[in-house]
């Protein structure tokens, strides 16, 4: 009779090559869609949402099979397409190159370790903003981005990488922890109105860290001034308002802050 342990083991073993198999199918139709984009024959929403289920589906499964770094770079890649600017022959040249970095972890079968992973993610891809702030001599900002998945997600994204910051999605409060321990972002901006927390909670919760302790920190809200909990906000943290005038309001601070150049501490 087979010992219990190795006949887990092995059934392990099996599921976790049966992800590398399909995972490696999945990238084959990711390449195959990025040549219609390239060509400039997406012409459809359905089929660029396909293109994000499946990244979305091998993103959820890679730490479940020993691939956190699978994870990761998917992860990276679904933010790259939630900020693209358009679907186009320079964003399909960028998305092959996550598949790329995804093909040959999943060949090897192993996952990288902390340096290896480190220098994989320097190579990926940015928007041409990032590419545009690193040529003018100015750091990149990472701005961690808490908010459900909706339009309002994706338009903000957009507005964020137009300014050349690198963008870190994060659905939920429990994940925004996570990415921003992992991420040491420079600014978090969080929605009010969340399932888990409210964002003022998860800024208060931010602001305990010490990892993260020198982050900018901004609730987004559209709850009228002096309705959004301001008096439950940790020192520093700013209040957005979503209006008519959001984006400007959004650029103004940016600019007050210093986050379009050379990046001061919210202490400093």
């Amino acid at each position: 009779m087979m010992n219990p342990s190795v006949e887990t083991d092995a059934i392990l073993s099996r599921l976790r090559q049966e992800f590398i198999e399909t995972s490696v199918e999945f990238l084959d139709s990711i390449d195959t869609s990025l040549v219609s984009i390239a060509d400039e024959r997406i012409d459809s929403s359905s089929d660029i949402e396909e293109l994000q289920r499946v990244v979305h589906t091998i993103k959820g499964q890679g730490t479940t099979f020993d691939f956190p770094a699978i994870t990761r770079i998917a992860h990276r890649m679904e933010d790259y397409m939630e900020s693209a600017a358009a679907w186009d022959t320079e964003t399909s040249r960028g998305l092959g190159k996550f598949t790329d970095a995804l093909r040959d972890i999943l060949e090897s079968g192993d996952n990288p370790n902390d340096s290896e992973l480190r220098a994989i993610l320097g190579h990926l891809p940015v928007n041409s903003q990032e590419i545009l702030a690193e040529q003018q001599g100015r750091r990149v900002v990472r701005a961690l981005l808490v908010m459900p998945q909706s339009m309002q997600r994706k338009l903000v994204a957009q507005e964020l990488a137009s300014c050349g910051f690198q963008v870190i999605t994060a659905s939920t409060p429990v994940k925004a922890i996570g990415a921003a321990v992992a991420t040491t972002p420079d600014v978090i901006l969080a929605t009010e109105v969340m399932a888990e927390m409210s964002g003022h909670e998860l800024l208060s919760v931010f602001d305990q860290i010490d990892k993260i302790k020198n982050c900018h920190l901004v609730l987004m809200t559209s709850q009228p001034a002096g309705q959004a909990g301001e008096e439950k906000l940790p020192e520093g943290v700013v209040v957005l308002h979503k209006s008519d005038h959001f984006h400007e309001d959004l650029g103004r601070y940016f600019m007050e802050q210093g986050l379009f150049g050379e990046l001061a501490g919210k202490n400093a």
